[in-house]
C-alpha cells in the first residue's frame, strides 16, 4: 500500500473499523472525524470528546440511582434502608459524603494504636529532656538505648518521631560537645 492509499483510508470513530472505498462516508462538520453512514445514523450524532456535534447522553428522569446495581442502602449508625442517592439519612439525620453505602467503621473515626501514641510522648519527652542542658547527656544515653531496643516500632510511629528523636540526640551531642569545650577552656585559663 503506497502513502497515497494509506491516506484516503479512514476509520470510523464510533465502530473503529476501517471505511472501505465503497461504503458511504459522513463527516462531522466541526470537527471533520469520519463515520460509516450507519454509525453516524444510530449514534445521531459525532462521537468526538469535545465537538460541539458530540452526542449528549443523559440518564433518564425516572431511573432510579444505582450503586453497582443496588437501590438502596443501609445507615450505619440506625441501620434504617434508605435510598442509595440518600446522602443525610431521613431517620438519624447523619450526613454522609457520597452515597456509596458504608459501614459504621467507615463513618467512625479510627482509634490511635497505644502503642504508637506512647512513642509519639517518648520522642518528645526525649526532645524537652535534650534541651535542659544538665539533664542532656543522660538523655543521650537513655534516648539512643531506648532507640536501639525499639527501632521497628518507632519506624510503624512514623517519620516525624523519628526525626523528633534524631534532632533531640543531636541537640545531646551538641550540648556536649559545648559542655566538653567550655571545660576545656575553664582549664586552659587558669
Amino acid at each position: 500500500m503506497n502513502i497515497a492509499e494509506q491516506q484516503s483510508v479512514a476509520t470510523c470513530q464510533i465502530c473503529f473499523w476501517l471505511i472501505k472505498a465503497d461504503q458511504s462516508v459522513q463527516h462531522c462538520s466541526s470537527c471533520q472525524s469520519p463515520y460509516h453512514q450507519e454509525c453516524w445514523d444510530w449514534l445521531g450524532g459525532c462521537a468526538t470528546y469535545g465537538c460541539p456535534n458530540m452526542v449528549e447522553s443523559k440518564k433518564a428522569e425516572d431511573e432510579p440511582a444505582t450503586y453497582w446495581g443496588a437501590t438502596e442502602k443501609k445507615c450505619p449508625l440506625c441501620a434504617e434502608t434508605i435510598p442509595i442517592s440518600e446522602k443525610v439519612c431521613p431517620y438519624c439525620k447523619k450526613s454522609f459524603d457520597d452515597i456509596r453505602p458504608m459501614t459504621r467503621e467507615d463513618l467512625l473515626p479510627k482509634k490511635e494504636d497505644p502503642a504508637l501514641a506512647a512513642y509519639r510522648k517518648g520522642a518528645i519527652w526525649l526532645f524537652v529532656f535534650s534541651l535542659i542542658g544538665c539533664t542532656s547527656p543522660i538523655a543521650l544515653i537513655a534516648g539512643s538505648i531506648w532507640y536501639k531496643n525499639n527501632r521497628d516500632d518507632i519506624e510503624r510511629a512514623g517519620a516525624t518521631t523519628k526525626a523528633l528523636i534524631f534532632i533531640a540526640l543531636g541537640i545531646c551531642v551538641l550540648y556536649i560537645v559545648v559542655m566538653g569545650f567550655a571545660i576545656l577552656l575553664w582549664n586552659v585559663v587558669e
